[in-house]
């Protein structure tokens, strides 16, 4: 898995599209794809019909992602 960047969470607006979310988390949007499937969370359609995320969503598929990434990259204690 690619490795996911730091976000600052006081920083996400209250809603980001599927475009700014790409952004900020340094993927495609195949990739994007890829973990919303993998951790259960889909874009909403906001007031003007944009579909993205809400910073819930964000902060959560963020948290998910952020944390995978970094387990493949610890050293096995036991070897």
């Amino acid at each position: 898995m690619k490795k996911i960047p730091y976000i600052d969470y006081k920083t996400i607006p209250e809603f980001c599209t599927i475009n700014e979310v790409c952004r900020l988390f340094e993927v495609s949007k195949r990739e994007l794809q890829e973990l919303c499937e993998t951790y259960d969370v889909q874009p909403r359609r906001n007031e003007i019909g944009e579909y993205g995320f809400v910073s819930y969503d964000v902060r959560k598929l963020h948290n998910l992602a952020y944390h995978s990434s970094r387990e493949d990259r610890r050293e096995d204690p036991w070897a």
